[in-house]
């Protein structure tokens, strides 16, 4: 582009705007007219199974539950599916009481009025008979 100023003629070397803006409002109506195009889905019908199907024959089967619960009392008494025990006793018992179950999981039922030590003492019990998955269980307020 040429300017003449005072009867010379100069070369300006200024971006001329309006061209580009008019290009990016034609492509931005561009994309807003085909976007809501692309993003349709294809509606497929799935077929549904007869009845009698194997695959509603095939039920997931009942699995047992592969936790164990284990309490802790204010009278520091150990409690196992409702039958307290003593320290001694739940020690020596606990491989036969879990006999069977091999549980993934032992969950610790604990009062509040439970000394932090006994805790770690029933968790470091756990640990030494190769149940490394403990947790906490508590009431929501």
């Amino acid at each position: 582009m040429k300017k003449s100023i005072g009867g010379k003629k100069k070369i300006v070397s200024e971006i001329n705007i309006t061209p580009l803006v008019d290009t990016l409002l034609v492509l931005l109506i561009i994309f807003m007219v085909t976007a809501p195009a692309m993003t349709r889905s294809v509606g497929i019908e799935l077929p549904t199974p007869k009845q009698g199907s194997k695959a509603q024959a095939e039920k997931a089967p009942q699995e047992k539950p592969n936790f164990v619960v284990v309490g802790l009392n204010k009278e520091e008494n150990y409690v196992f599916e409702d039958i307290e025990y003593v320290q001694e006793d739940f020690f020596e018992k606990f491989p036969d009481l879990i006999e069977g179950v091999e549980p993934e999981k032992i969950f610790l039922h604990i009062d509040k009025k439970v000394f932090y030590e006994q805790i770690m003492e029933l968790m470091t019990f756990l640990q030494s008979q190769g149940h490394n998955k403990i947790g906490l269980v508590f009431q929501e307020k």
